[in-house]
């Protein structure tokens, strides 16, 4: 038997030595990656019926879709829209525009000949007077065209962004249909233009019947149509006017 002596005990705890922790290599990381980690398994796309409840990660191409086809029919009923839109204003705004082109033709004609008569007129006398008409006129003659140009008859001044005057016109606050000539008439630029050339007419002593009936020796029988019954032909109700 052994004796207890033969095998001497410390009085002291016995410490079992730490073994030393191995270090771990992250030389290879950058070449083949770190170890993945563990799939995460997820029970809220089992509807979609993945046998292991995880869902698809990849993008649905409905939202693009959605998007492009949204663009795309945007686009088509603006072009729609502006192509019956345009067309139908201008056939409304037709009758207006021609209205408006007769009456500043007339002014301007009648300005234009009465500057060509007194400029004759003057180069056959050699008194002050006729020249001084002749710049009188031909400065009249001048103002009238810049002052009746296109965009200063259409300008904000005297139309809204709707097409309607902003002007006042006789009759329409009585509640009376008005048509295209009374507007016309009723334009400040056309307004004051027509009442200067009255004021020539008079001045003048010109027979506007008799220079309107003179047309008719240039126009076939049954093509002279007057201004004024072009006007009352294309004429409009204010109210069916929404260009």
């Amino acid at each position: 038997m052994f004796r207890d002596t033969e095998f001497p005990l410390s009085s002291g705890t016995f410490t079992m030595p730490q073994s030393e922790s191995t270090p771990h290599n992250d030389d290879f990381d950058d070449v083949f990656g770190s170890e993945p980690g563990s799939p995460t398994l997820d029970g809220r796309d089992m509807r979609d019926g993945d046998m292991f409840g995880v869902g698809n990660t990849e993008i649905s191409d409905i939202p693009r879709l959605k998007e492009k086809h949204e663009t795309e029919g945007y686009r088509d009923g603006v072009t729609k829209g502006k192509s019956e839109s345009v067309q139908k204003g201008f056939d409304e705004g037709y009758g207006l525009g021609a209205v408006l082109g007769l009456r500043i033709g007339k002014i301007i004609g009648i300005l234009e000949g009465i500057s060509g008569a007194v400029s004759v007129s003057a180069s056959k006398s050699e008194g002050e007077e006729w020249t001084k008409e002749k710049s009188r006129v031909e400065e009249l003659s001048n103002n009238a065209k810049n002052e009746l140009k296109t965009e200063k008859v259409f300008a904000r001044e005297w139309w809204g962004e709707d097409g309607i005057w902003k002007f006042e016109v006789p009759g329409e606050k009585e509640g009376k249909d008005v048509v295209f000539p009374d507007v016309a008439a009723a334009h400040p630029l056309l307004k004051k233009w027509e009442g200067i050339v009255e004021e020539e007419i008079q001045k003048w002593s010109l027979d506007m019947d008799l220079m309107e009936g003179n047309e008719e020796d240039v126009v076939l029988v049954g093509q002279h149509v007057k201004a004024d019954a072009v006007e009352q032909r294309i004429g409009a109700a204010k109210t069916d006017l929404n260009w």
